[in-house]
């Protein structure tokens, strides 16, 4: 981290603190030092108005985050959001690959004509490009006469109010950090040891404890991004794949006879490849933000069928074939689902994989899109909008039905990922099987688990849990004092993101994914960082910019600024 002000050998990180005067310099805490602080961050600093802010990080690097670091990923993992999707810091990601150097790029497996704005690159590439656009953020906002400093090796232990201001208690004797206003922008969660019904499963990240299993039967519980990634990552402990011609083979190594992989989903498919598609999106129709406001404004009862009309009726504008293949049933939130994953079930996992993969490099090959994906994923961030306001029952319609179909359309992997899996198939193995809705997972005496599913039951040597991040609700914070100041009605978290506490205490965002998730199900990615960033910040300048009652002002002792 060279350049970074880092305090995670001092002694003590205590800050002192004297009341603030009108006047004075606003004090930010951002509790996490991924790529929503980084995003946080760069929004807050964008004023002119002078703020005094500290990130503070758990890990010994800013920036970054779990789904990008080094040691938690491999460098053969990809991240499924093309280059120019991916919202600029203070550079775009294909202007910053531009700057570096042959030697770096080649560390990845690059040369300097691999680097394109519509390609797909290493989640450890990410965060190299990260670490140093963290840099890049704080330097920008030291120019512009922000005093920001990163924290790092601390981990926080409460927010809690103290007074008028918030106190970031750093835990462990490291003493505390008092502010005007909290940002919390801690990632994703991963239990060490998840529960799976009475089951014992392994966590996906750090990817040391995969590639650590030894060859035998591993259970993968889940068939998207996070589970690719698994299978890979077990690919590469046992074996190495090779190039033949326009294939790619899996070759086991000397000790690898005994390693058998077996996805086990719900629905037993697998994810769909990334096609091509005009970026930024085309406008919509039919179902555009207007439309979707105005059937909000009509209220709640009814609005998931009427919003889902509104997506039938863009697709019936873009792929009338498609919206006649659906069938009366595919014409109904509970039976669009199925009528969405019907083709890829019939023909089977991996027939229907070759088959689209076939498609979709045939789709970028010709750059032309395919017409009802196109739609789905163009609208998934219109429906958003509609979310917050549907009733309990609707919500549970909407996360049961329809949100598996856009997920499936948002979450495409790259090629290179869906040719690995095809060649561990053709290897014999990888399987994918279907659970179902009523499977019970069970432990092994001595080890292991058990999946019993209505016409059989598997027993794996381990079994990783790869469903990716669940949802939590507020309570479930690791910040006790912030959890008891919370308005006991607290609703699910949403934009601007300002939590609701007690009065007269100081502003509190928060922007943990499990918690966002809870009612905001598209907020995980590098675009939804940079939005939701921004919606907290600006709120929370124009809440700095308001006249009010002193608030305390940090001398900065125990922390220095660069």
């Amino acid at each position: 981290m060279d350049g970074m002000t880092r305090e995670a050998d001092s002694d003590t990180a205590d800050v002192s603190l004297r009341d603030r005067s009108v006047g004075s310099t606003p004090r930010i805490v951002i509790v996490g030092g991924g790529p929503m602080g980084i995003y946080a961050l760069k929004h807050l600093t964008k004023g002119t108005e002078p703020l005094d802010i500290t990130i503070i990080d758990r890990g010994d690097t800013i920036g970054p985050g779990m789904p990008y670091a080094e040691g938690t990923n491999a460098d053969y993992m990809l991240c499924n959001a093309f280059s120019r999707e991916i919202p600029p810091l203070t550079r775009s990601l294909y202007g910053w690959l531009k700057t570096q150097p042959a030697r770096e790029l080649d560390e990845w497996e690059l040369s300097p004509d691999d680097v394109s704005p519509r390609a797909f690159y290493p989640r450890t590439l990410l965060g190299a490009y990260l670490r140093d656009e963290a840099e890049a953020v704080l330097d920008r906002a030291q120019a512009a006469g922000h005093c920001v400093r990163f924290l790092t090796g601390r981990e926080v232990a409460d927010v809690a109010p103290a007074g008028a201001a918030m106190r970031v208690d750093l835990g462990g004797g490291a003493g505390s950090v008092d502010a005007d206003a909290v940002l919390i922008t801690t990632g994703h969660v991963w239990p060490e040891t998840p529960r799976v019904g009475d089951a014992t499963l392994l966590s996906p990240w750090p990817v040391g404890g995969v590639t650590g299993l030894p060859p035998g039967r591993i259970g993968i519980l889940g068939s998207s991004l996070s589970a690719v990634d698994v299978a890979v990552a077990l690919a590469h402990a046992h074996g190495s794949f090779v190039p033949s011609g326009p294939r790619l083979l899996w070759l086991p190594g000397p000790a690898a006879e005994g390693l058998r992989i077996t996805m086990v989903s719900r629905k037993g498919v697998l994810p769909e490849a990334d096609f091509y598609y005009p970026y930024p999106y085309e406008a919509l129709v039919r179902l555009t933000p207007h439309a979707v406001e105005a059937e909000v404004a009509r209220g709640a009862g009814g609005l998931l069928d009427r919003v889902f009309a509104l997506v039938l009726a863009e697709l019936a504008e873009t792929d009338p074939a498609y919206v006649d293949a659906l069938g009366p049933e595919g014409h109904t939130v509970e039976g669009f689902a199925e009528a969405y994953f019907a083709d890829r079930q019939n023909r089977g996992a991996f027939r229907a994989l070759r088959d689209t993969l076939a498609e979709a490099r045939a789709s970028m090959r010709r750059r032309e899109t395919i017409a009802f994906r196109y739609t789905l994923l163009r609208g998934h961030e219109v429906v958003d909008a509609a979310l917050r306001h549907l009733d309990p029952g609707d919500w549970d319609r909407f996360a049961r039905h329809l949100l598996p179909v856009f997920a499936d359309c948002y979450a495409a992997v790259p090629h290179l990922s869906l040719a690995r899996l095809l060649a561990l198939h053709e290897a014999g193995v990888l399987d994918v099987v279907a659970s179902g809705d009523d499977a019970v997972f069970g432990d092994v005496e001595g080890g292991g688990v058990t999946v019993s599913m209505a016409d059989e039951t598997i027993a794996f040597d381990a079994m990783v849990d790869a469903r990716g991040q669940a949802a939590a609700p507020l309570a479930a914070l690791p910040f006790p004092g912030l959890v008891a100041a919370l308005d006991p009605a607290h609703p699910p978290v949403e934009a601007p993101f300002r939590l609701r506490l007690r009065a007269g205490t100081a502003p509190v965002y928060c922007l943990a994914m499990p918690q966002l998730l809870e009612r905001q199900p598209f907020s995980q990615g590098l675009a939804n960082c940079d939005t939701l960033a921004r919606d907290a910040a600006d709120d929370l300048i124009a809440v700095l910019a308001r006249p009010g009652p002193a608030a305390p002002e940090a001398e900065a002792a125990g922390v220095t600024a660069r």
